[in-house]
């Protein structure tokens, strides 16, 4: 499974539909949506409108990444504007099994997200429970950030437990993704890369995803 997600969070939001467009026809496989409250993360990004405007006008699986406190407060909310699938940060909550339920009692794919300095061994307990596993690769809420090394090795660690455990979710990695990195990380085991400043910045951008693919 190799697929792109872009990240909107690096569009150009005065052209927001048209943006999409261009993420469809690119051969984008997902939108990445980054909701932001200032408190978990120091910035703000969208909100509830913009999700539900996002998710009308595009046929592509919407990624709601909630790096938010109290992220079971608006679960239901993300899930009616119309989100395929919502992302919790495992750091957010001490109730990951509840905030899970919740999710999936939404009809939604549960995921949940690691900061880089958490390891993979503190979802290791309740992986069998999601449809994917977000790895952020650069210090969560800010675009246009270098990758952190050191998450090669917790993509290693992951998909080795995924393997070990027979297990079928998916392996996302979020920051610092380029076309000069993005096949070292597929071949850590990297089922989805999710760009925002490489792809909607990018001069060529159907190029720009079918190297990503490649």
């Amino acid at each position: 499974m190799k697929q792109v997600s872009a990240s909107i969070l690096s569009a150009n939001w005065l052209k927001l539909g048209e943006e999409l467009k261009r993420a469809e026809e690119a051969g984008c496989d997902c939108i990445h949506v980054d909701i932001t409250d200032g408190h978990f993360v120091s910035n703000l990004t969208m909100g509830m409108d913009i999700t539900r405007a996002v998710c009308g006008a595009t046929n592509l699986r919407t990624d709601v990444h909630l790096m938010i406190e109290e992220p079971g407060r608006f679960i239901a909310a993300f899930a009616d504007a119309g989100a395929d699938s919502i992302t919790f940060h495992h750091e957010a909550t001490a109730h990951p099994f509840e905030l899970i339920r919740e999710i999936k009692k939404h009809g939604k794919l549960a995921g949940v997200a690691l900061d880089p300095a958490t390891p993979v061994e503190a979802i290791e307990h309740y992986l069998d429970q999601v449809d994917l596993v977000l790895l952020v690769a650069v210090c969560v809420g800010f675009g246009g950030q270098k990758f952190i090394d050191a998450v090669d090795e917790k993509i290693k660690r992951l998909a080795k437990m995924r393997e070990d455990k027979d297990l079928h979710f998916e392996i996302q990695v979020d920051g610092g993704i380029n076309t000069g990195n993005g096949a070292e990380k597929r071949q850590l085991g990297v089922d989805n890369l999710v760009g925002g400043s490489m792809i909607f910045l990018s001069e060529d951008i159907k190029d720009t995803v079918r190297l990503l693919k490649a």
